[in-house]
Parts: structure tokens; sequence; C-alpha cells
């Protein structure tokens, strides 16, 4: 199983988790901010799409 992290505004992924791990961790690395628009991100809002592959 993994876990995309994409970005609510532009849709550019931001990270890939093959193990479920904080979402402050994984937006640590960029500041909280996606590096692709600069949109910044809050850990406490977000949602989650699952998708079967």
């Amino acid at each position: 199983m993994s876990v995309d992290v994409v970005c609510g505004k532009c849709g550019a992924k931001i990270a890939n988790m093959r193990m479920l791990k904080s979402i402050k961790d994984v937006m640590r690395p960029y500041n909280s901010k996606c590096p692709s628009c600069g949109q910044t991100l809050s850990p406490s809002e977000f949602s989650v799409d699952v998708q079967k592959n």
C-alpha cells in the first residue's frame, strides 16, 4: 500500500509514503508549503481519498 500526499490547490504530488506517518512529518521538509505553488499547507485541514488500484 502507498499513500500520495497531494496539494489541494494545484494538485501537485508532494510525497508518496509506503508507511503511514504523521502529516506534520511529511510537511516538515517543505516548511509546510507546497513546493510547486507555495500554498500554505495546514495539518488540520486535509482530506483523504481512497482509490483501489
